[in-house]
């Protein structure tokens, strides 16, 4: 095809990379769900150990904690690694995209 705005050849490695990477991007997005559990878990344990009374002291205490900060900390890399997944293989939905138009308009500039 002339005048290609996206090669044959990068089609074929935008769809090798969805095939290669759909199970990274499952792992990524179950990471960052249960990155997110883990946070409200370390919170509720820093309120059990905090040996205050009162729930908002409780809570108080829980957000100060160490334990607290190391959870927002992996829920917050969790999270980013998904979502940076998940860009390039919507760059990479877009980029076949893209040839299938081209080659759509390609062909019936042929007709």
């Amino acid at each position: 095809m002339s005048n290609e705005l996206v090669s044959d050849a990068d089609v074929q490695k935008a769809l090798d990379f969805l095939r290669d990477n759909a199970a990274k991007i499952g792992v990524a997005k179950r990471n960052a769900v249960k990155a997110e559990h883990m946070l409200k878990h370390t919170k509720a344990m820093a309120m059990k150990l905090s040996g205050v009374s009162g729930v908002s002291a409780q809570e108080r205490e829980a957000y100060c904690s160490e334990q607290y900060v190391a959870a927002i900390d992996q829920a917050a890399n969790a999270a980013g690694e998904y979502e940076e997944m998940k860009a390039y293989r919507e760059a990479a939905a877009a980029k076949i995209e893209a040839w299938r138009s081209a080659s759509a308009n390609y062909r019936a500039m042929k007709i």
